[in-house]
């Protein structure tokens, strides 16, 4: 009888180095000494904004997060943080510098627009109200849509969702409904417009209000409408005392909010020198 000799055959297996499957954010790495951050702005608030540089101080392989919903900080306390909408993963290689463009939003409304080569640091994650906001604008792609940044300031600095505007209708009605589902305010029945440029006397600073007025008049009278303030001073005629005929009413009108204080107005309806119907305006 034959014996068979068996051979034992031994394979060689090749370890090759492999990235931690769990992502670190670039907060944490920066805390843990890993990596070195230069966060610099580039002249705008909305989009693509800001610059950073990033680069790994180890020997290994970084599997490094960007989240949507952080907040940039600036150095600069009269400019704005900037709050990240597009989510960022990627890996960084041993001793490797990476520059990354950065897009995000203006979350302080009546601070100035960013300067250029203006610095940040990494800061928090914002509010949850703020990382929802900043997720949904992701995952919608808004990233360098005004409605959106008009979205965000509703959120940071509590402004009118009826200042929610600036983009197509379909955009304004999605963000506006998305607003008022996450922070539970209702979406009110006027728009705000605020002023256009970077200073701190503009930005965030409300210039006219679009609004409709509907009321009914049961029998003929004389009316007037007007906005007042919480003291009862009236601030804007909207419509002289006339005589009116019983009947339906829808009136347009604009509210020059310029150079009036921020804060809540009463539109009223007032018919023989009692106040018939009144609506708030806030912004």
């Amino acid at each position: 009888m034959k014996s068979i000799n068996f051979m034992v055959l031994v394979s060689t297996i090749s370890v090759c180095p492999m990235v931690a499957s769990e992502k670190m954010s670039l907060e944490d790495a920066a805390k843990k000494g890993l990596i070195k951050l230069s966060i610099k702005g580039k002249g705008g608030f909305t989009g693509d904004v800001i610059d950073i540089k990033i680069n790994n101080l180890t020997n290994k392989v970084l599997n490094l997060k960007l989240e949507a919903g952080r907040r940039l900080d600036s150095k600069n306390q009269e400019e704005q943080d900037i709050l990240v909408t597009r989510n960022e993963e990627f890996v960084l290689a041993a001793n490797q510098q990476k520059n990354m463009k950065v897009f995000g939003m203006c979350c302080q409304a009546n601070n100035h627009s960013p300067k250029l080569n203006s610095v940040y640091s990494i800061g928090k994650m914002g509010d949850s109200l703020l990382v929802k906001l900043a997720k949904f604008i992701d995952s919608s792609k808004y990233y360098n849509n005004y409605t959106a940044q008009s979205a965000v300031w509703a959120v940071s600095d509590n402004k009118s969702i009826g200042g929610i505007s600036g983009g197509d209708e379909k955009e304004v009605s999605t963000l506006k409904n998305y607003v008022s589902k996450i922070t539970g305010r209702p979406i009110p029945k006027y728009d705000v417009r605020y002023g256009d440029g970077s200073s701190s006397n503009v930005m965030g600073r409300a210039t006219r209000i679009d609004a409709v007025f509907d009321y009914n008049l049961p029998e003929n009278g004389k009316v007037s409408v007007g906005v007042y303030d919480v003291t009862g001073n009236l601030v804007q005629v909207i419509e002289q005392t006339t005589p009116h005929e019983k009947g339906d009413y829808k009136l347009f009108y604009v509210f020059r909010t310029r150079n009036l204080n921020p804060g809540t107005y009463y539109t009223r309806l007032i018919q023989d020198g009692i106040i018939k119907k009144e609506e708030a305006i806030e912004f």
